[in-house]
């Protein structure tokens, strides 16, 4: 029975590298990239959204989507550079230079939103502002996939082998 309960754990994951940036062990960076994420995917469907209604509501609300994503955006992805540059077993992580090269291009993408939706936010929804919005949702989830398999394949922003570890150790042990 008590081996039901028990959390299930892949047979291909690694040993866990904890976050240099955490609070109390809980790592900030897979705090604050929920947040892009949302508001970033959102930005195709309040397009989508103008288009069908015509309302300027919705493009207004666009712009502030982007904009915000990409604030917040740029903080978590500072974050997580520090976290990055910092590890060095992290830095070995093919997927983690993958999602660092993709986070970059949505932060560029997102840019490129702001900048063309400042102006007049009406305007831009058709046609660049739905190509940048739905290019950039295409993106955000790709980022999304590989941030996931380097926490839940590879452990790394996570806690847990702690046995096995010594503090400040950024190598996990040899089998």
């Amino acid at each position: 029975m008590r081996k039901q309960l028990e959390q299930p754990v892949p047979r291909t994951r690694s040993h866990s590298v904890e976050s240099r940036m955490s609070i109390m062990h809980h790592p900030i960076h897979p705090m604050l990239v929920v947040y892009p994420v949302a508001l970033l995917s959102l930005v195709v469907v309040t397009d989508l959204l103008f288009l069908w209604l015509g309302e300027a509501f919705w493009a207004q609300v666009g712009y502030w989507l982007n904009a915000a994503g990409l604030g917040i955006g740029l903080i978590a992805g500072l974050v997580g550079m520090f976290d990055m540059f910092s590890l060095r077993v992290v830095r070995r992580h093919v997927s983690a230079w993958n999602h660092f090269i993709v986070a970059v291009m949505v932060l560029a993408m997102a840019a490129a939103g702001v900048w063309l939706r400042a102006p007049d936010a009406q305007a831009a929804v058709w046609p660049w502002g739905l190509l940048l919005s739905s290019v950039n949702f295409v993106l955000v989830m790709i980022a999304g996939w590989l941030g996931g398999t380097l926490s839940f394949r590879h452990g790394i922003g996570v806690y847990g082998d702690e046995q096995t570890r010594t503090p400040g150790d950024d190598e996990p042990p040899e089998e």
